[in-house]
């Protein structure tokens, strides 16, 4: 009991409430544990960290959540730019095969035009031959024109000795309206002038009319050709002006690729006549400088290294892994020659062409030229990557 009352008293502490201070009540008075005052305030602690976590979190998270509308929203114009892009694609591929279907129906209209055409002829000829404008206007009786006045004899036909003038002799360019005496001048009459003046076709004035509206039609098909053959010219313009572009671009690739070659071939000539010129030079096992000896794998490194640019390894062997193997029949000025001593590659010359090679043959001769299979060459590299 004792101990259980130490403890009591120990452990705990007294708080005094003052629910009214002001009334005439005796106030609250409680005890209470340490470990409850501990709880309560560990309980606050935790309260108050996770207030602070979840605001922090809850404000990161709007953070996040506008950057991700943000990038909704350049998602949403990006797609919406490339739906535009693509309708306007397919609008310039309609548009394009709405010209080219135009542009058949056109060159159809055309030929039906130009068939239409002959066929206005044909009927000219025809209402020609009706009207009698392809007759001689005069009789060898000496009977008077149609159009002559009786009463008078007065005739307008040309004088005996002139040339008579029909209808297949009438000049559009030599018209002039109103001329009563164009063929006393010289000059040839429209027919639509000729029956005016004379009257010498034996039909009413309609027949007069539907001859004017005939020529009048047949000069509205002239104009609507000249307009369409004025298109396709302008289209053929066009396409030749494309096709032309398209031929000089083709030149210039064509140019390129050949200087191209011409460089490359430029470059494998270089790289013989460079090798030729240390001909005669010392052999000396290791070396790098065919000015003060070297071997033939330090040889060939050296000349397509400073010729070329071309990094080799420093052995035969080493070499022998490098570029892209060719055949024989493949081989060109520049590429390497590999030769073996039985149990692999141990030396290495460069190819000159016409079965020839230059390389560091040994130290008796030095650097020197052979034909390439003075050794049974056992592999023939292209290092130069063209």
């Amino acid at each position: 009991m004792k101990w259980k009352k130490f403890k009591k008293e120990q452990i705990s502490l007294n708080y005094t409430v003052m629910l009214l201070p002001h009334s005439q009540k005796k106030p609250i008075h409680f005890k209470t544990p340490v470990w409850t005052f501990g709880l309560f305030f560990l309980g606050l602690l935790v309260l108050s960290g996770a207030c602070l976590f979840f605001a922090g979190s809850r404000l990161q998270l709007k953070e996040v959540q506008a950057e991700k509308a943000k990038l909704e929203q350049e998602w949403e114009e990006l797609a919406q730019e490339k739906e535009l892009a693509d309708l306007e694609n397919e609008m310039l591929k309609q548009a394009r095969e709405t010209q080219e279907q135009e542009l058949k129906e056109l060159e159809q209209r055309t030929r039906d035009t130009l068939k239409e055409l002959e066929d206005l002829v044909v009927r000219e000829s025809q209402i020609r031959q009706e009207l009698g404008l392809g007759q001689a206007e005069g009789g060898e009786d000496g009977q008077a024109l149609p159009g002559e006045d009786e009463g008078t004899g007065d005739s307008s036909a040309p004088e005996s000795g002139e040339g008579e003038k029909t209808e297949d002799d009438w000049d559009p360019e030599s018209l002039e309206d109103g001329d009563a005496e164009g063929e006393a001048s010289g000059q040839v009459l429209s027919p639509a002038a000729m029956y005016a003046q004379y009257g010498a076709v034996e039909a009413s004035g309609t027949s007069s009319v539907e001859y004017t509206m005939m020529l009048a039609e047949n000069d509205a098909s002239f104009q609507v050709i000249q307009s369409e053959l004025a298109l396709l010219s302008s289209t053929l313009t066009e396409k030749t002006s494309q096709y032309d572009a398209y031929l000089a671009t083709i030149e210039e690739r064509k140019a390129a690729e050949a200087a191209e070659i011409a460089r490359r071939k430029a470059l494998r000539d270089s790289i013989v006549q460079t090798a030729l010129q240390y001909v005669g030079n010392a052999y000396v096992y290791g070396g790098n400088d065919p000015n003060t000896g070297v071997d033939c794998s330090g040889f060939t490194r050296y000349i397509l290294g400073n010729v070329a640019g071309v990094y080799l390894n420093r052995t035969a062997a080493a070499q022998s892994g490098q570029g892209r193997q060719v055949s024989e029949a493949e081989a060109r000025p520049g590429d390497l020659v590999f030769y073996s001593g039985g149990g692999g590659v141990n030396h290495v010359a460069i190819y000159m062409g016409n079965g020839r090679v230059v390389h560091a043959s040994n130290e008796r001769v030095g650097i020197t030229t052979s034909d390439m299979h003075y050794r049974t060459p056992v592999k023939i590299m292209n290092v130069l990557g063209d």
